[in-house]
């Protein structure tokens, strides 16, 4: 039976489940991270990987994908007994795409190097446009730049080095990437892309991908005896950072070959703890809602309370960076990324 028949009778019967067959990143405490710094010593303390021996042999890389997703709005809700709710929404003001552009640039060049001093050969993109695999792969991906609207009010723009595009992997949560994430069918198509590509090039398929973040949203659950509770809380905590597990390094090789049963079967190198990049570039948070809102939520919650219904919360921040500092930092902290993921890499070769 053709794999992708077997990929549909899988998905028909319930017997899809890839994730509950990987293993997971436990995700660790929050680091405080200098992007002034080398951390090319820090690779076993910043990253996870999935399998030892997926690397072992591999002298060659080609990189057919390369994202960087920088996270511009977000919202945490709650609610509470009796309809009590809270909403805290942040919205990034300050970086253009030209600086997010210029970022990712200047990161995929700095990854390119940290491979090639690891010891391997990188395919130069004018190579890589000599296959067939990656030029179908181009074809079906996504302009850089692109928005891109998540769960959760979560709204990313996403950026590829220039020349390229980028496309949505297997194991990207649907909190980040929402609606563009892969489809089963999708997974298929890219996963046998990907084995093509390895074919044809003779090379371990390699793709870098960060989440780059400014702010770390909460909000009080339900459960237990706090279901009964008639309050509902969240809360932003404002920063530069790069967040955790959807940040990371993978490499498909014949030891670590996803399959279209299994499109997550791939070496992946994760960030098991969210990175608190060490930057003045925030420069305020101001509350963004109009004084007709204001008052609107004052004379709503009036009305809640007389009838015995639980209160509305909102609060809403544009979060103003620094352009400039925010750039510097923001690639500092991400050729720290860089450089801990190769050198993990480089361990298992």
């Amino acid at each position: 039976m053709p794999a992708l028949a077997l990929l549909t009778l899988a998905l028909a019967t319930g017997t899809y489940q890839p994730a509950l067959a990987e293993k997971a990143v436990s995700i660790q405490k929050p680091i405080d991270f200098d992007p002034n710094t080398s951390h090319a010593q820090d690779g076993n303390a910043l990253f996870w990987m999935n399998q030892d021996n997926g690397a072992k042999g591999v002298k060659k890389v080609i990189i057919p994908f390369f994202q960087i997703q920088f996270v511009v709005d977000a919202q945490a809700n709650a609610t509470g007994a009796g309809g009590a709710h809270s909403k805290t929404a942040v919205h990034l003001e300050g970086p253009t795409a030209i600086q997010m552009q210029a970022v990712t640039d200047e990161i995929y060049a700095s990854f390119v190097a940290d491979l090639k001093a690891a010891g391997l050969e990188v395919v130069s993109p004018d190579e890589a446009r000599t296959y067939s695999a990656f030029n179908e792969i181009m074809a079906s991906s996504k302009q850089s730049g692109q928005a891109v609207k998540g769960m959760n009010q979560v709204t990313s723009v996403f950026f590829a080095p220039t020349g390229m595009n980028y496309y949505f992997l297997p194991t990207m949560l649907p909190d980040l990437a929402g609606g563009g994430s892969m489809t089963a069918v999708g997974n298929a198509q890219i996963v046998r892309k990907e084995a093509e590509l390895m074919s044809q090039s003779g090379a371990a398929v390699a793709g870098f991908r960060a989440v780059v973040d400014f702010a770390s949203l909460s909000a009080s659950d339900r459960r237990g005896l706090r279901a009964l509770a008639r309050n509902a809380k969240t809360k932003a905590e404002f920063g530069l950072m790069i967040k955790p597990a959807a940040t990371q390094v993978f490499l498909i090789t014949p030891n670590a070959k996803a399959t279209m049963i299994d499109p997550q079967n791939r070496l992946r190198l994760q960030l098991q703890a969210p990175l608190m990049i060490d930057s003045a570039a925030i420069q305020a948070t101001d509350d963004n809602r109009s004084k007709g809102q204001k008052t609107g939520e004052i004379l709503g919650n009036a009305i809640s309370l007389m009838g015995g219904v639980g209160m509305s919360k909102t609060k809403s921040f544009d979060v103003v960076v620094d352009p400039s500092l925010w750039q510097k930092d923001v690639t500092g902290a991400l050729k720290g990324v860089s450089q801990a993921a190769t050198a993990k890499l480089k361990a298992g070769l």
